[in-house]
């Protein structure tokens, strides 16, 4: 019969703040934790001493926080939860001390604090790792590590929770770095089985463009242990939030290794590294003099044998939400150089592979992958690009430095700003070196809707190039409320999300949700206050897929419609 261990002295029912006190402390003792046993910990977890031993063949469940030194020894195939369901809901949890392996594979069960399983459930999205013991190796803290695998959404927790591998305190504003480098811990998993099968229930999103989409990833240092026979390996790692020229969130990269000894390998996301390489003539005969390093981002490697490793292999990156050139050839760049198979190349930075790589070094001399393109001759310098909500219409302007050989331009426009159709031609000049200002009136707009625009510049040749996407939209001045003062977020949602209405006096509003179809999912209606309402819809049970938010004011019989997409 399964049997469970509460420790704590309290009816669960009754807690309903916050508990640190309720502990599970060990300084020294033997603890063995058989299958099928729970142990539940209202409080936080201490394992601390060279005689202190966790053999968890069970479920230890804790609700505060957990720590250990670096003496603590922990075995067992059992799991390790942490949620606060019941108590110190809305805080910060995190682990403290040195729950991981000592060391490179060898040294699992050996020298090690690591968990088995470990599963994340705090109601805050995040666990964060805090280094506080000395440095273990190459100058990193390591404080956690999994033998067997990590589940960043376990049946029942509220929400996806990602791994922040840095020091950010008990109370206050949290402050990340945003280079990879600077995060003071490390997250491992000791299972060296390939793909993402250690690393259950996170979302990969392979388009390169899910801003605040991506969850269940490791924010800072993240290590792997690799087989010696090979195989495909994901790092399912970013920083957030960005520096000043390169997006947030995960920056999703794949090794592919053949036979190796590399056995454990260490990455990061690194903001602000210039790989700068110069001008190369690679990509079959293409000259490539663009180093996409500073404007987005490098993925930074190193293995544990302290730069001994050998054996080749292949690397995929998906940027997250590039700021690239738009280019046509893209190659992956390798400590500021073309190193691998000869052209191997790609039309685009979003899934580029590039193979026979060989040589992971430690140390100063970090492989650092980047993406470098050629640089040709564009159709026009774009100066800028605008858009803004006239009385009865929206001027879309935009401002030209010079034009080569350009035929026209085609303005397009969208409503969700995804999928765009034509809107206008306007003629060229064709070349000139002098600033020219263009601009269109869009009359076939709608009141509180947001409209987006993207120009379309085309050559003589047939060839084109895309702008920046902007956006605008037009309100009566005579209702209460505008497009404007209403948003939805999270947007995409996983699971529930808020409709925020700013309005300017009492208003009766009617709400519908509907689905792509049309169908109706919900309805309700609501009066709200003068100032900012916040409305919370559960969408948990809706299936995935775009649906169309209808707000009413009943006065005025205006509508705003906002799109929200459930994953």
């Amino acid at each position: 019969m399964k049997q469970s261990l509460l420790l704590v002295f309290l009816l669960l029912t009754s807690i309903l703040l916050s508990q640190h006190n309720n502990e599970f402390f060990n300084n020294g003792a033997l603890v063995f934790v058989s299958a099928g046993e729970e142990v539940h910990v209202l409080g936080d977890v201490h394992m601390t001493g060279a005689t202190a031993t966790l053999t968890n063949n069970g479920l230890i469940k804790t609700q505060g926080n957990s720590y250990s030194d670096n003496l603590f020894q922990q075995r067992g195939t059992g799991t390790y939860l942490i949620e606060n369901s019941n108590v110190n809901i809305g805080e910060r949890q995190f682990i403290e001390g040195s729950y991981a392996v000592r060391g490179g594979q060898g040294l699992v069960g050996v020298n090690s604090g690591a968990f088995y399983n470990l599963e994340l459930a705090n109601d805050q999205g995040i666990v964060y790792l805090v280094s506080s013991v000395s440095s273990l190796t190459a100058g990193q803290n390591l404080v956690a590590d999994v033998v067997n695998q990590v589940d960043f959404n376990p049946a029942g927790a509220p929400l996806l929770n990602r791994i922040i591998t840095h020091d950010i305190g008990l109370t206050g504003a949290i402050t990340y770095p945003a280079n990879g480098s600077n995060y003071s811990s490390v997250f491992g998993v000791f299972n060296a089985a390939p793909s993402l099968v250690p690393l259950a229930n996170n979302t990969v999103s392979l388009n390169g463009a899910m801003t605040g989409v991506d969850n269940g990833y490791i924010q800072g240092r993240f290590r792997r242990a690799i087989s010696s026979a090979g195989g495909i390996y994901g790092f399912v790692l970013g920083v957030e939030p960005a520096a000043a020229g390169m997006q947030r969130g995960m920056q999703y990269s794949r090794m592919n290794f053949t036979a190796n000894n590399y056995d454990v390998v260490t990455g990061y996301f690194q903001s602000a590294s210039p790989n700068t390489g110069g001008s190369v003539v690679e990509c079959s005969g293409n000259t490539i003099n663009y180093w996409g390093g500073a404007d987005h981002g490098e993925w930074v490697y190193r293995d544990y044998s302290g730069g001994a490793g050998t054996g080749d292999y292949d690397l995929t990156v998906w940027p997250q939400d590039d700021n690239f050139i738009i280019a046509t050839v893209w190659v992956i760049t390798k400590d500021n150089t073309l190193q691998g198979t000869a052209n191997g190349c790609g039309p685009s930075p979003i899934g580029l592979s590039r193979s026979g790589f060989n040589s992971l070094t430690n140390g100063s001399g970090f492989s650092e992958f980047g993406l470098a393109a050629p640089i040709s001759a564009l159709p026009i310098e774009l100066e800028s690009i605008k858009a803004v909500g006239v009385k009865d219409h929206i001027n879309v302007e935009w401002k030209v430095a010079s034009e080569i050989n350009l035929s026209h331009y085609e303005l397009e426009r969208s409503e969700d700003g995804f999928s765009f159709d034509y809107a206008s031609t306007t003629q060229a000049q064709g070349n000139s070196q002098s600033l020219l200002i263009y601009d269109y009136d869009d009359y076939d707009v709608r009141y509180f809707t947001e409209y987006f625009y993207r120009l379309k510049s085309v050559d003589f040749d047939g060839s084109y190039d895309y702008s920046p996407i902007v956006s605008a939209s037009i309100a009566n001045s005579n209702l209460s409320f505008s497009a404007d003062a209403v948003s939805v977020y999270p947007n995409p949602t996983m699971d529930d999300f808020v409709i925020s209405i700013t309005v300017n006096e009492n208003v009766d509003l009617g709400i519908k949700i509907l689905n792509a179809l049309g169908q109706l999912i919900q309805q309700k209606d609501i009066e709200i206050s003068n100032g900012k309402s916040i409305l919370p819809i559960d969408s948990y049970d809706w299936t995935p897929g775009v649906y169309f938010i209808e707000i009413t004011d009943k006065y005025s019989e205006r509508t705003i419609t906002k799109r929200i997409i459930k994953q």
